[in-house]
C-alpha cells in the first residue's frame, strides 16, 4: 500500500466511523425500490444493470453497504472491493440484514490483480475514482475483468468543479485549478463538514482527490473498449438559493457526473 493509499484509507475510516452520509448502509430497501436508490431518474433506465438476477456484479471502491444491498436485494451475486474495514463492514451488515451473501475483498481500486479475466457481467463504481490520480489505471483493469457486452457504470467529479460554495464572487464562482488529468484538488478548506443520524455535526479531514478531465474519461473508455450509452449530471440544486450556498452552486456547475458503458472489444479491432 503507498503512501497515497494509506492516507485514503485513514481519512476514510475516520468519515466512515463518524457514519458520514456515504457509509450509512441502506437497510429499509425492497425488491420494489431498490432500483430506485441505485438509480432515481430515468436516464439510464433500460440499460443491462435493470436485470441482474443471477449476475456477477462487482461494486468497485464501492463500500458502505449501499449499492451492494441493491444488487444483493436483486438476486445478483456481489462482490465489492473496497480500501477500508468500516465499509465493507457496513456491507457484510446490509448482507446479513436482507439474507444475502457477499464477498467482500478490502484493496486498492487501482490493482484489480484478485480478480481474473471476464469474471463480471457488471462492475458498477460509485463516486471514488476521483480519490486516484491516474483514472485511465483504473479504466483499463476494469476492461480486463468485464466480460464482453458487461455495463460498466463510472461516476467521476465535474472536472470544473474546484471550488467551494463560499468562493463566491459577484462575478460567479471562479475556476482556478489548471484543467489537466491527475491534478491533485485543493480545496479552501480540507474538512468534510456532516451531520450524522443524530444530529451531531462532524469535520473530519477529506480524503486526496484528483481531477479527471472529460476528454481523458471518455479518451479511455473508449479505446479500452466501452461504448457509451448515457451521461448523468447533477444534483440539479435551486436556482433561488442564495449565492454562496451548497445549492446554488450545483445550479450553475453540477459538480457530480455518471457514464453508462457497455464493453463491445470487438469493435476496436474496427474502429482502431
Amino acid at each position: 500500500m503507498d503512501e497515497l493509499a494509506k492516507h485514503n484509507k485513514n481519512r476514510w475510516e475516520a468519515l466512515a466511523q463518524a457514519r458520514v452520509a456515504y457509509s450509512r448502509p441502506f437497510l429499509d430497501l425492497t425488491p420494489e425500490n431498490a432500483l430506485t436508490a441505485l438509480d432515481p431518474d430515468p436516464v439510464f433506465v433500460g440499460s443491462p444493470f435493470s436485470q441482474v438476477a443471477g449476475k456477477n456484479v462487482l461494486c468497485l471502491a464501492g463500500g458502505g453497504g449501499q449499492q451492494t444491498a441493491v444488487f444483493g436485494i436483486l438476486g445478483a451475486n456481489v462482490t465489492v472491493l473496497d480500501l477500508t474495514e468500516t465499509q465493507l463492514a457496513r456491507d457484510h451488515e446490509a448482507a446479513a440484514h436482507h439474507g444475502y451473501t457477499i464477498r467482500a475483498l478490502q484493496g486498492d481500486m487501482r490493482d484489480l490483480a484478485a480478480f481474473d479475466a471476464d469474471s463480471f457481467d457488471v462492475v458498477w463504481q460509485p463516486y471514488s475514482i476521483n480519490f486516484v490520480p491516474d483514472a485511465a489505471q483504473v479504466i483499463r483493469q476494469v476492461g480486463r475483468i468485464i466480460r464482453p457486452g458487461g455495463f460498466y457504470h463510472v461516476q467521476f467529479a465535474n472536472p470544473f468543479w474546484s471550488m467551494d460554495e463560499d468562493a463566491w464572487l459577484p462575478q460567479g464562482y471562479p475556476v482556478k485549478q489548471p484543467y489537466r488529468s491527475g491534478q491533485h484538488l485543493l480545496f479552501s478548506d480540507s474538512t468534510w463538514k456532516f451531520e450524522d443520524e443524530q444530529g451531531n455535526q462532524h469535520q473530519i479531514e477529506g480524503p486526496h482527490e484528483f481531477l479527471h478531465t472529460y476528454g481523458q474519461m471518455v479518451n479511455t473508455l473508449a479505446q479500452t473498449g466501452f461504448i457509451i450509452l448515457g451521461l448523468r449530471e447533477g444534483p440539479e440544486g435551486d436556482p433561488q438559493a442564495a449565492p454562496g450556498t451548497w445549492d446554488h452552486l450545483v445550479t450553475v456547475i453540477p459538480p457530480f457526473n455518471a457514464l453508462a458503458t457497455v464493453y463491445q472489444p470487438a469493435l476496436l479491432t474496427t474502429y482502431f
